[in-house]
């Protein structure tokens, strides 16, 4: 079975006021002005329409992956990254409050992906299509929506739970429901979709749902509902598949002319595009400039270094701090990839803070056209199986499989083997430095932060770095409050502890 996943070919229903939808065509981009309304009941009657439908809910995926709300407020406010640019001192200082979340409409965005989700899976499962192929699309809706549920649980913690296609009076009546409820449906979904995922896609399907994909998302929920046992067996699976190894070289994993895509350790990314030879910006996002040093002005210089034809522009929105400058090791070859001290032999001559680097080519793409770059957004890649193995043993008391695992991505990096006979504490420890520094930039650190009860204590620790941070966080500050206009909206929604 062929399902391609296409930039040009994408459609996506969108959900207007009165609670109906309608299927709009969209090439380069979502367009709010619909073209062509089409009733879901004279729809999903044949494999290609029901395929055009999945295609809709996986163009979700940009809305939150290439959103610069989600970056805000998933990498800053921890010990890694501070920012002094006055749009994203919301998320970094813990000043959001209920009329101001620093979400940028997270919320509903992922709600819509949600409500979509649930008609596209109630009406495909009904769809008079081949059973293989209806199995694979649910199976991919149901991953997608179970990694809608896990953001919002991440966010918000007790967040509204429904799967049914239920209509816009319905669904603005419904109450939080707790975050165990909420996590058990994750399971429940990606459990099924294992079950239906093919174990790989073609080069054609690049970018669609897996087995693995859903194996290793099942994997995480179970680690962060601290279920060592499942996790460390869902982990293995997808180790046991043999479908995906580390790349030789970190670098790689992160190539700076964006060349390297859905390689071996990619289990699930977002799929950007851009045409390099018509500077046509099919699928793109700004990420790479929230981390490139500043360009100088009217130059193709950054911090007073040529980078020759390549013009992106920097903005050093996110600035590391000194701490995660600290916690690389000697030697650790992700070192001048995850931090920016100069480019090709010359050395940067300006600096975002006195002894602070830039962040470095991890995040650079240079085939990107100033504002438009085509470079994927990892979702879940193998060295968090690798991981989350280790912490899932070391949480069972086995230390000898914790370092093992550990190993394998210090190995990579260049640094030597733990050394024997260290504590389930001393691990515990090593694997949250090491969680820091391998996905630094990939969403991880913040949940990461909180599921650990580590977010108070991460922020205050770079205080330094991050002073209104550090005095303004509170320990109700580990999930957002929900928008004043929702709550209006939805009088059965209960603010999150802690805020107004």
């Amino acid at each position: 079975m062929k399902i391609q996943l296409k930039a040009g070919k994408i459609y996506a229903f969108l959900l207007i006021l009165t609670g109906g939808i309608f299927l709009q065509g969209c090439d380069n981009a979502l367009n709010e002005d619909p073209k062509t309304f089409i009733a879901p009941d004279n729809f999903f009657t044949n494999a290609d329409q029901c395929t055009q439908a999945v295609n809709g809910v996986y163009s979700s995926l940009y809305g939150v992956y290439g959103a610069t709300a989600f970056w805000s407020m998933t990498e800053l406010g921890t010990d890694l990254s501070f920012s002094t640019d006055a749009n994203n001192l919301v998320p970094n200082d813990f000043t959001f409050n209920s009329g101001n979340t620093g979400t940028g409409g997270m919320w509903g965005t992922l709600y819509g992906a949600i409500k979509n989700s649930n008609m596209v899976i109630a009406r495909v499962s009904k769809a008079p299509i081949d059973e293989k192929i209806k199995a694979r699309l649910v199976g991919e809706t149901k991953f997608l929506r179970a990694l809608w549920y896990f953001i919002l649980t991440n966010t918000f913690g007790d967040v509204p739970l429904w799967t049914d296609e239920l209509d816009i009076d319905a669904v603005s009546q419904l109450p939080r429901a707790p975050l165990a409820d909420v996590r058990a449906q994750i399971v429940k979904d990606l459990s099924e979709a294992v079950e239906a995922l093919p174990l790989t896609t073609s080069a054609g399907d690049a970018g669609r749902v897996t087995q693995g994909a859903a194996l290793t998302l099942l994997a995480k929920v179970y680690l962060y509902n601290q279920d060592w046992a499942n996790a460390q067996k869902t982990a293995l699976r997808v180790v046991e598949s043999g479908k995906y190894s580390l790349l030789p070289s970190y670098a790689d994993v992160f190539d700076i002319w964006n060349r390297n895509k859905n390689n071996a350790e990619s289990i699930f990314a977002v799929q950007f595009l851009r045409n390099a030879a018509t500077s046509n910006n099919v699928r793109t996002h700004q990420l790479v400039n929230y981390y490139m040093p500043t360009r100088d002005a009217g130059l193709s210089t950054y911090a007073g270094v040529d980078f020759g034809k390549y013009v992106i522009d920097g903005w050093h929105v996110y600035i590391p701090t000194a701490k995660l400058v600290d916690m690389f090791e000697p030697n650790d070859l992700r070192r001048e990839v995850v931090l920016g001290y100069g480019y090709n032999g010359q050395k940067f001559k300006t600096w975002p803070k006195e002894n602070h680097p830039w962040y470095g080519p991890k995040f650079w793409d240079l085939e990107a056209n100033a504002q438009a770059s085509g470079k994927n957004l990892y979702v879940l890649r193998y060295a968090d199986v690798l991981l989350m193995l280790a912490e899932a043993y070391n949480e069972q008391g086995n230390t000898a499989e914790c370092a093992k695992w550990m190993n394998e991505t210090r190995k990579r990096a260049g640094l030597k083997p733990l050394v024997a006979g260290l504590s389930k504490d001393n691990l515990r420890e090593a694997i949250m430095k090491e969680r820091a520094v391998e996905f630094v930039g990939e969403y991880q650190r913040r949940p990461d932060l909180v599921r650990w009860g580590k977010l108070l204590e991460a922020v205050k620790s770079v205080a330094d770095d991050n002073p209104v941070g550090a005095a303004n966080i509170k320990p109700f500050h580990n999930y957002y409050p929900i928008s004043a206009d929702e709550i209006i909206k939805n009088p059965n929604l209960v603010q999150t502890a802690g805020y107004q």
